[in-house]
């Protein structure tokens, strides 16, 4: 790094993630990223640092004496940062200035939050909505601690402290090479995948709907390979070389990365385990008007036809 750079959070987070997973991969994947940014940001601090924070070998990584010493000071910078920011929103609820805090899921297609956030811009024009991408585990946690006021998340969420009002359902494609000859079809059912290897990405990402996803294919005798990280651009890598082939949702981000070359994505005549996403507040909020008004407007757009993603 250049005599200019500083250590930044995310740099920390790096450190500690890596540190108590002692794996890169894992450590991504709860980062949600893939491991190359993460081994780069660790080998930025260490050169800032100007010492090695890890032993790393083809099978283990392990801290360093040095490591281990400046692993409980990461610690609890991150652990001040995060009191720094708790305490900064708490300020903005209360400075007059109010603010929507709406949170989405950063692997999830955006056309839901974008929805529900232009019925809250309609509902209270004067009040801005920010929305935050976390994974759905963060973003209930957020929600809980009072620095969300609402979340779209992956259901099912079984929570007696939340309310929960399912949207959208996911609309699946299978993406197989261009070569393969389920790229001929105009649709597939789960069954066409029997024997197939699908090629899925880590379910810390999202634990609960990509245990429904291999349930449901594994049933119909595919054989599912979970990689060790969330990241969708090997995943293509790897399904366009062969090695198997994945599902997708059919629109947002994912599906654009699969758009490409050497890559068809064929629809999903079945709709599988019904993954979905919803809306959830906390119980505790009680029906405020505002809950009130804008889970009736969703209703009204959901009984002129379901919603998918």
């Amino acid at each position: 790094m250049a005599g200019s750079a500083i250590v930044e959070v995310r740099h920390l987070k790096a450190f500690v993630a890596v540190a108590e997973e002692l794996h890169f991969a894992r450590a991504a994947a709860r980062l949600q990223l893939s491991p190359s940014p993460v081994s780069r940001t660790v080998l930025e601090l260490e050169r800032e640092l100007g010492v090695e924070l890890f032993v790393r070998s083809h099978h283990q990584v392990r801290l360093t004496e040095a490591g281990t010493a400046l692993l409980p000071t990461a610690r609890q910078l991150l652990g001040s940062w995060a009191a720094f920011t708790a305490h900064g929103r708490a300020l903005a609820r209360d400075s007059g200035a109010p603010r929507i805090r709406l949170g989405s899921p950063s692997l999830a297609p955006s056309t839901v939050a974008d929805q529900v956030a232009a019925l809250l811009a309609e509902l209270q024009p004067d009040i801005p909505v920010a929305i935050e991408f976390e994974a759905s585990v963060d973003l209930l946690a957020a929600l809980r601690a009072r620095e969300l006021d609402l979340t779209v998340a992956h259901l099912p969420v079984e929570e007696p402290d939340l309310q929960v009002m399912p949207l959208a359902r996911y609309e699946f494609g299978a993406v197989v090479p261009a070569d393969d000859e389920l790229a001929q079809r105009t649709d597939i059912t789960v069954d066409d995948l029997a024997a197939r290897r699908v090629l899925m990405v880590t379910s810390a990402v999202q634990p609960a709907t990509l245990e429904r996803m291999t349930r449901w294919l594994t049933g119909a005798g595919a054989v599912v390979e979970q990689l060790p990280d969330p990241d969708l651009v090997r995943l293509a890598q790897l399904v366009h070389h062969g090695h198997g082939v994945t599902l997708i949702g059919t629109t947002g981000v994912a599906a654009q990365i699969f758009a490409q070359p050497g890559l068809t994505v064929v629809p999903m005549r079945d709709t599988g385990p019904g993954v979905e996403l919803g809306l959830v507040w906390r119980a505790d909020s009680g029906p405020s008007a505002l809950i009130q008004e804008l889970t009736c407007r969703l209703a009204e757009l959901i009984d002129k036809g379901p919603m998918y993603v």
